[in-house]
This record gives structure tokens, sequence and C-alpha cells, in this order.
């Protein structure tokens, strides 16, 4: 693929040059140089829908928003990889400490870009996650915080992690889920939406990745 066409694909994956919190956005750095162009027009769309923004990340930092995801209302979580480091995590932990949100700061595990191909919320109190891709400690912080998990088996295609929860317990999500975990998710009261999505999928992307929320309706 080249240069010019892996960009305009990959212009569809808008979750990451933002992360909304109260108040307004927080415009990333993207982790590979090819999509740092995604800056300036992620900044000037915000400014065009009149959107305050909150901060820019600097430095070396780099921080994208598929690897930024709410628990709660007052707990988020950001998982560190090839695509997000320490110092990304912290500038954006400091805007949330000033609303007085709490961050999570995790380690992804070997080569995987963010956290919403492990982790994805969709319910108030309900998680999917990939048991595997997550640190032990933060599958016992959710159980602290009473989120429930259907954890995906070796069955699944781990792209139905992907998901896009539209209201509680609603999720889109793409083709590939095993009858164990569909079971899982029907004994939690999930009612869910299959989405072919096999072509994104090829640019490294799920609906998730494709979705950017500027307005959080509260749960």
């Amino acid at each position: 693929m080249s240069t010019a066409i892996w960009r305009a694909a990959s212009s569809l994956a808008t979750r990451d040059p933002l992360i909304m919190v109260k108040g307004g956005a927080i415009v990333c750095r993207m982790g590979t140089r090819v999509r740092r162009s995604k800056e300036l027009a992620i900044t000037r769309t915000l400014a065009r829908l009149g959107i305050s923004i909150l901060r820019t990340l600097k430095g070396s930092a780099l921080m994208e928003g598929g690897s930024f995801a709410w628990i709660n209302e007052r707990t988020a979580v950001i998982g560190c990889g090839i695509r997000v480091n320490r110092d990304g995590a912290e500038q954006v932990g400091e805007v949330l400490k000033r609303r007085c949100v709490d961050l999570l700061i995790i380690d992804l595990f070997g080569y995987d870009l963010h956290i919403d191909g492990s982790f994805q919320m969709i319910g108030k109190d309900l998680a999917i996650v990939d048991p595997f891709g997550l640190p032990h400690s933060f599958l016992q912080k959710l159980k602290e915080l009473k989120v429930r998990t259907v954890e995906i088996t070796p069955a699944d295609d781990r792209w139905i992690i992907n998901s896009l929860a539209v209201a509680p317990g609603e999720p889109l999500m793409l083709e590939g889920a095993s009858n164990q975990t569909l079971d899982a998710l029907t004994k939690h009261g999930v009612n869910w939406t299959v989405i072919a999505y096999g072509k994104m999928q090829l640019n490294g992307g799920g609906i998730h990745c494709s979705t950017t929320p500027l307005i959080r309706d509260p749960v």
C-alpha cells in the first residue's frame, strides 16, 4: 500500500487524534510520523465547531485516543504501548486531575497498539475484555470498581472487542463472536448489533477506531 493510500485509509480512524473530556478536547500526538498531519486537521475542525481545546501534547509525548477509555465518570484508563508513552499519558492525566478524574495508566502487551483491542466498556458497569491482553492488576482493579467482565475466548475473533456502545448494553459489534461469548453477553442483558466491517479491519481498524464521540450523554 502506498503512503498516500495508507494516509487516506488511516484518516477513517477518527478515534485517535483527540480525547473528549468535560469542557472540551485534548488534541493528541500521533505515535507514527506518517499520521502527524491529523493534529492540524483535527485542531481546525474543533475550532470550526466551536469546541474548546483544553490541551495539546508537547515534547516527547505520544498519545492516541484508541488507547484511552472511560470506566466510569470518575475513572479513566490509558494503555501504553508502541503508539502511546508515559509522557503522553501523564499529560492527559494533568487535564483529568483538574476535573477530579482518576487516571489508571497500564502497560499493554507485546505489539498491541491500543487498549480498545483488549478492553471495552459496553454497559454502565460491564466490559468485554481479552484477559490475555491486559495486566492482572488491571483486571483486579475492575473488580474493585465493581465492573463486570465478559472475557473472550480463543474461539472469538479478537476484533469483537473493538465495538461501540451506542447505549448501555447496546454495542455495535464486528462479526466473529463465538456462541460461548454471545451466550455470556445475553446473560448480562446485552443486545448487540453485528456489522460487517471486514474491509476496515484490513487497514487495522474497527468500529471503535472509526468513531469519536464529541458529546457524551449521562448514563
